[in-house]
């Protein structure tokens, strides 16, 4: 992690209104009628069930995983496109991380450890190309989406994981795989990723488009800081 973007440890937050950020005060329609945003279909388990510390929230339900079937493919602009079965995946080289994970709405998950694959790895044996700056996170339930600049992805603790805590990632945490990104806030994690598109540069994903800050460092972004 850069100097510039070295995470601040967890620290209570107090909301600041005007935007998205306090939606975890609010409730998320509360938050999204203050804002003035119309965010679909956004569902908490049992309102904010609890699932190994984390508050789980989904925009489109909880895709099932068949490890028969499932493929990460990698695509855009690359010289050549890869698509790795779920068995394909864990064969790699794994990489394990404890980094304390933080909800841009103030709730931390301390200590969680995250196992997976280190996503540059993936990405360099598509070998981008020149014009090629960005990355695009598409995920199984259809609707969410993420994207992270080289710069970003290239650090060596942003993960796909496929374990949490020594365990499979539940269906609800992202099983098959989700995308670590120690330091930003949560909603960068995304769930149930199945293909990455190396693109010109970045764009905003689901949230980005509700008002988020597509840069999402913890302290740093989203009204937080100076």
């Amino acid at each position: 992690m850069d100097a510039t973007h070295k995470p601040l440890e967890p620290q209570p937050h107090t909301f600041r209104f005007g935007r998205l950020a306090f939606l975890g005060m609010l409730g998320l329609t509360g938050a999204a009628l203050v804002a003035g945003k119309k965010i679909p279909n956004v569902v908490s388990l049992a309102g904010g069930t609890n699932v190994d510390g984390f508050t789980i929230y989904t925009i489109n339900g909880f895709p099932a995983f068949s490890p028969s079937t499932y493929r990460l493919t990698v695509t855009g602009m690359v010289e050549h496109e890869r698509s790795y079965s779920f068995d394909d995946l864990t064969a790699l080289p794994a990489v394990t991380e404890t980094k304390y994970y933080q909800c841009v709405t103030g709730w931390v998950v301390p200590h969680p450890t995250w196992k997976g694959v280190r996503l540059w790895d993936l990405i360099e044996a598509s070998k981008p190309t020149g014009n090629a700056t960005a990355l695009r996170f598409l995920c199984m339930d259809n609707a969410y989406s993420e994207s992270l600049t080289f710069e970003q992805a290239r650090k060596s603790d942003v993960l796909l994981a496929y374990e949490l805590n020594g365990k499979a990632l539940s269906r609800e945490q992202g099983r098959p795989l989700r995308l670590v990104v120690p330091g930003m806030y949560g909603y960068k994690f995304a769930k149930w990723v199945n293909r990455i598109e190396l693109i010109p540069r970045a764009v905003d994903g689901y949230w980005e488009q509700n008002g988020y800050d597509r840069d999402a460092y913890i302290g740093k972004s989203n009204g937080y800081g100076s």
